[in-house]
């Protein structure tokens, strides 16, 4: 080994020495805050508990379900109770003060008027049925769009996960390669003084060592942006302190047939969502036919009346009181919707064509979901063909690093040879990652799409043979 390069090992040995003890002041001066260890699953476990949309949804599930609960408190009849205690301004007269023999005196009417009421009344008709089905539906609908919104977030947070591993892959790379281009330009620094090269050579190395620098400051930069963002999603107040742990490798599993890939199409959320269009058409429907036929009210009513003034009868005295209450049927049926052309029957034709619309809605959604099918299938195999292809490239790279790491020590080249083999192997694995990465994403895609699960659409591959 050469004397400059033993001077940019001494260096390097130094700045790693400043490093540790400043990580080690940094760790010591933030003890209270503790080091949180993030995997993918926690994540997803604290996205479902903290994110705040999820919780505004459940609140909009709880109220379906009160709802639904007390939806056939239409049978309840509608009570009220009243009392009156009046007394007019005008001096109250007997009505037959008129006709009294001569030398009568007429009695005083009561100044004071005491009377209460009470009410009671039902109406029952055909569309009570089918409002309590709605209230019943809402309440189905609000919990499958809270599952359907919870998937949504699992994927978003499982997507986003695997996004900043592979973020720190690169920018691990990144740094691996600066910290190779800054010690090969010590090494030139040394050689130009030494007369062994020309400036020319120094300054393009300067200016390849200075131009990786702002691309690593972004890349940081990004990958901060992105866990804030994951940090709000799942719910933490901050990203410091997080260690992320995962990995991009996947198990070795294979994409099930198309055909049975195709046969679970019906279960893609906007199927469903389009199916259950079709069912809430038909109880609007139902409630706008239900204005065609008769409903009946039921009323019963109490209206005492106390004959005498409240201040000095006896109220408590029966005969002091007269009822002037009733119990009543009203059998109502409308005319005006059963007449041709009116805005019930308009209304009816209108809601028919509406439904059959979300009719054709389903099967536009099917074949849009089973070309996505067919095209994420595709995508998942022709993934898969590159990957295998990258992992020849990952053992010729680990192969030529072990060839000149034997060169290294048996003499026979440099440590930049090394250097170079390393971040060609780096490299090529890199690229192998964002390939799993983007085989990973694919499947959540196909997963989700299918709502089912990343292992239900695939299968182990001893299971082909």
């Amino acid at each position: 080994m050469t004397f400059s390069q033993k001077h940019a090992a001494l260096r390097v040995v130094l700045a790693a020495f400043v490093l540790w003890t400043f990580a080690m002041t940094t760790a010591t001066a933030d003890d209270s805050v503790p080091l949180q260890l993030l995997d993918v699953d926690t994540a997803v476990e604290l996205a479902l508990a903290n994110n705040l949309g999820l919780r505004s949804q459940r609140i909009d599930v709880l109220i379906a379900e009160r709802n639904n609960d007390h939806r056939f408190n239409v049978l309840i009849p509608q009570l009220s109770a009243q009392g009156t205690l009046s007394r007019p301004n005008a001096e109250p007269t007997d009505p037959l003060a008129g006709f009294l023999p001569p030398g009568s005196e007429p009695e005083t009417p009561p100044r004071w008027r005491l009377n209460a009421a009470a009410n009671a009344q039902l109406t029952l008709s055909t569309q009570m049925i089918h409002g309590v089905r709605s209230v019943a539906d809402s309440y189905r609908n609000a919990e499958i769009e809270l599952a359907d919104a919870e998937r949504e977030i699992v994927l978003e947070v499982r997507k986003a996960f695997y996004q900043l591993l592979l973020m720190q892959e690169r920018l691990a790379l990144a740094e691996r390669r600066l910290d190779a281009a800054e010690q090969r330009l010590s090494e030139i620094q040394d050689n130009y003084e030494a007369g062994l090269v020309d400036e020319l050579t120094l300054l393009q190395t300067e200016v390849s060592v200075a131009n990786q620098r702002p691309a690593i400051l972004r890349q940081r930069r990004a990958m901060e942006t992105a866990l804030q963002r994951l940090a709000t999603t799942i719910g933490l107040p901050s990203v410091e302190n997080i260690d992320l742990r995962g990995s991009i490798e996947l198990d070795s599993r294979s994409l099930r047939e198309t055909g049975a890939l195709l046969a679970e199409v019906s279960e893609n959320a906007s199927v469903r969502a389009a199916r259950r269009g079709i069912e809430g058409m038909l109880t609007r429907i139902d409630l706008t036919r239900a204005q065609l036929y008769p409903s009946l009210t039921i009323s019963f009513s109490l209206s005492p009346t106390l004959s005498g003034d409240p201040w000095s009868a006896d109220v408590w005295e029966s005969d002091n009181w007269n009822d002037n209450g009733a119990l009543s049927f009203t059998l109502r049926q409308p005319i005006d919707p059963l007449l041709p052309g009116s805005q019930t029957r308009q209304e009816l034709a209108n809601q028919r064509d509406r439904l059959k619309q979300a009719e054709l809605q389903v099967q536009q959604a099917l074949e849009g979901v089973e070309l996505q099918v067919m095209q994420l299938a595709g995508s998942i195999e022709d993934t898969e063909t590159t990957i295998d292809s990258l992992l020849s490239n990952v053992s010729l790279a680990e192969r030529r690093f072990e060839l000149a790491s034997e060169a290294y020590e048996a003499g026979l080249r440099d440590y930049s040879a090394v250097r170079d083999a390393e971040i060609d192997l780096g490299d090529a694995r890199l690229q192998l990652l964002q390939e799993q990465h983007s085989l990973i994403e694919l499947t959540l895609d196909l997963a989700h799409l299918l709502n089912s699960s990343t292992a239900e659409i695939t299968q182990q591959q001893e299971n082909n043979e």
